[in-house]
């Protein structure tokens, strides 16, 4: 998949056309307001008391259109709040997307190496996903990914993360890890959420997903490192069936007689 466009780049643009738009319209009050300051001047140096209501006029003038000002204010910090949020979500699932899931990565490593810590990444990969799509359709496809966002974020902790990385692919960050054990407890509490039955494009069916493990500090020091490597752990654990998750150099896991299978260590090429 290396060399496919950034699904978050759409959102960025848009993000980066709003905020343009929002700053023309605060430039356009601030000059509003100039041009009234301006008029108060010219009233106070040619001021009579004959002049004393225009005065009055253009103050009460100032006053309404600096009310104004600050109410678009007020409504540009919204939107660029909104849109900020938008820009690092995944439209479809509303999970974190790829970009936000690097900054929380870099977050997590560097608490991780502070107090000593580990964490871990797990690479999901959907199984049987574009038979859903071709059979069911894609309307059945997205209520597939929605539930499977919906079931990977109920099976982890508030301080966890859950990323949407592109198509039918999730990420998760396992913060303040404490055991590499942890991450395979939650595996196995992700595969069987994900097996409940579920009804999709008028049909009960149970969704299945390969999972693939690494472990700062112990496979790697980045999060790109990381990455690659739970992702060449998933393709190893979905070579050895439908339903493991294995830990990156290490066998898969998930069915009796998976742990005298060979290490998945040597990663798959992507497409």
């Amino acid at each position: 998949m290396n060399g496919a466009p950034d699904p978050t780049e759409p959102a960025l643009a848009a993000a980066e056309r709003k905020l343009a738009r929002l700053q023309a319209q605060i430039d356009a009050a601030r000059t509003v307001l100039r041009g009234l300051l301006q008029q108060v001047a010219q009233a106070e140096d040619r001021m009579t008391k004959s002049q004393a209501a225009l005065l009055l006029e253009v103050n009460e003038e100032l006053v309404v259109a600096a009310l104004r000002a600050q109410t678009d204010a007020d409504t540009a910090v919204q939107e660029l709040d909104v849109v900020a949020r938008s820009a690092e979500l995944d439209a479809l699932t509303q999970l974190p997307n790829r970009q936000l899931l690097m900054d929380r990565i870099a977050q997590g490593l560097a608490s991780a190496r502070r107090h000593g810590g580990r964490l871990a990444l797990l690479f999901i990969d959907l199984n049987g996903f574009k038979q859903i799509n071709d059979t069911l359709g894609h309307a059945a496809g997205d209520a597939v990914l929605e539930l499977t966002a919906q079931r990977l974020a109920s099976a982890v902790r508030g301080v966890d993360t859950v990323s949407r990385y592109g198509g039918d692919e999730f990420v998760i960050l396992l913060a303040e890890l404490a055991h590499p054990s942890g991450a395979a407890r939650i595996a196995d509490k992700l595969t069987a959420a994900l097996g409940v039955p579920a009804a999709i494009g008028g049909q009960t069916i149970g969704l299945t997903a390969s999972i693939g493990i690494s472990v700062f500090p112990d496979d790697g020091a980045d999060g790109e490192t990381l990455i690659a490597l739970a992702d060449a752990a998933m393709y190893c654990a979905k070579r050895r069936g439908v339903g493991r998750y294995a830990f990156h150099g290490q066998p898969a896991v998930g069915e009796p007689g998976a742990d005298v299978t060979p290490p998945c260590a040597a990663p798959p090429p992507r497409q």
